[in-house]
């Protein structure tokens, strides 16, 4: 196991108090208080309809059964529900089909007190690689990579260190997967420059060491804010791979080889069309990309003259920085999930998904027939 000695881990241990791997002064993982605060979002959202009559979407004929919250894979167009109640287990759908079975991480970790799931990703094969970090206790984590097959039998496990995981993405295209994140390493020359973006192969293997932490305007910090500003990001296409950066609303978009095509900070565009109407910015939610690289994310208004709330779905161009709304409501249950294909995603009550075409305001029944 690896030993929390490193200042740098250290440092992000005790003052990060939204990133998973820290621990508190209590020994409790503060990756708890991440979880609440996303648990906090979907309160928020609930809250949207008080005092209106709500939106109430014709009950589909399927129905999703999820066991914690939601994170999208984006690339692999794979709905995980992660993170519930200690015990819940991890459980993944394509469209309304359940992808392989139920995965409990803890039961591979004898002495494990609690699993957190960092990122998740769908691999070949009906596979599942999960990047999680384990507490055992007495400020004893492990940060680890596992992949699990259909039947939810572990067959791989591998420590990514020195790198720390903010997003995982597994590419059918390359057969690899690709870790977004920083480095913890100690001062020195490689230090200030050190990749964000690395690809390995299925084993581990590193295999091409891509994106330089320069690119972003806060480094390593960039992916602090995630519990204000949504979650990191990484989607990997046929020939681009695009990342978001949710301190600064920042994005890189690379060619497969890691040459640097755009970058773009959104904070300005998200500020303008957020304060719109007497408006403003409460919460970013759920952050996805589009095919060509756009990023669209769900935003928690608030109007304090009016005392009412509402989300709006907007997207975000990477080849002009103007934003534009998508969606707006104030009375809906309806949340954003992420892109499939160039449609929008949404869940209704955690079990029920619709789709909003990007040329129709209407959000309809997923029809998977």
């Amino acid at each position: 196991m690896r030993a929390l000695s490193a200042p740098v881990r250290l440092f992000r241990l005790f003052t990060h108090t939204v990133n998973a791997r820290i621990i508190t002064h209590l020994g409790i993982a503060a990756h708890g208080v991440s979880q609440m605060l996303r648990a906090i979002r979907l309160f928020s959202l609930l809250l949207l309809g008080t005092g209106t009559v709500l939106y109430s979407p014709q009950a589909a004929a399927q129905a999703l059964n999820p066991t914690g919250l939601e994170e999208w894979d984006s690339t692999n167009q794979v709905l995980f529900f992660v993170n519930g109640h200690p015990g819940s287990p991890i459980r993944a759908y394509t469209d309304y089909n359940q992808r392989g079975s139920d995965i409990d991480v803890l039961k591979d970790f004898p002495g494990a007190q609690a699993a957190y799931v960092d990122s998740v990703t769908a691999g070949p094969d009906g596979s599942t690689l999960i990047a999680v970090t384990l507490d055992f206790g007495n400020r004893n984590i492990r940060d680890l990579i596992l992949t699990y097959d259909s039947s939810a039998q572990l067959l791989k496990t591998w420590d990514p260190a020195p790198q720390y995981i903010e997003a995982i993405v597994y590419s059918k295209d390359d057969d690899a997967v690709f870790v977004l994140g920083g480095l913890d390493l100690p001062p020195g020359p490689y230090a200030p420059n050190y990749p964000l973006l690395i690809e390995y192969s299925r084993d581990g293997r590193a295999l091409k060491a891509m994106a330089p932490a320069s690119l972003l305007r806060d480094r390593e910090y960039s992916f602090n804010l995630r519990s204000q500003n949504g979650q990191p990001l990484l989607r990997v296409t046929k020939e681009r791979i695009y990342f978001y950066a949710p301190t600064n609303h920042e994005v890189v978009m690379c060619d497969r080889d890691g040459i640097v095509l755009a970058y773009r900070s959104f904070s300005e565009s998200i500020e303008r069309i957020s304060t719109e109407d007497g408006y403003h910015l409460v919460q970013t939610h759920q952050t996805d990309f589009a095919e060509n690289g756009d990023l669209v994310s769900e935003l928690l208004l608030w109007n304090d003259e009016n005392n009412t709330s509402m989300a709006e779905v907007i997207r975000l161009s990477m080849s002009t920085g103007e934003a534009v709304s998508v969606h707006k409501n104030s009375n809906s249950r309806l949340r954003f999930v992420g892109m499939k294909d160039d449609q929008y995603l949404y869940l209704a009550g955690s079990k029920n998904l619709y789709i909003q075409s990007s040329a129709a305001q209407e959000r309809v029944p997923l029809d998977t027939k």
